[in-house]
């Protein structure tokens, strides 16, 4: 009887009891981690490329690049048509 009891509290249980989700993982980690080698390509979890909007503003050398000023409606420095 104390057997039958427990057992049936077990399966109660296991019957309640919810299954947890798997973490998605990156389809193709060596393509992602052949452009980004200090990224996080075995799952979408942080410090992935694809899934993280700050990846690339924390990239110091992303951040420290020059550009170049737009000509279009620059109104300054010397005339030409002078």
């Amino acid at each position: 009887m104390k057997f039958a009891l427990i057992g049936a509290i077990a399966v109660a249980a296991a019957a309640f009891a919810v299954p947890v989700m798997a973490q998605p993982v990156v389809e193709d980690p060596g393509y992602c981690a052949q452009f980004y080698p200090n990224a996080n390509c075995q799952n979408f979890g942080p410090g992935n490329p694809y899934t993280d909007s700050r990846y690339y503003h924390s990239d110091p050398m992303a951040t420290t690049q020059a550009a170049e000023a737009n000509a279009y409606r620059y109104h300054g420095g010397p005339k030409y048509n002078d």
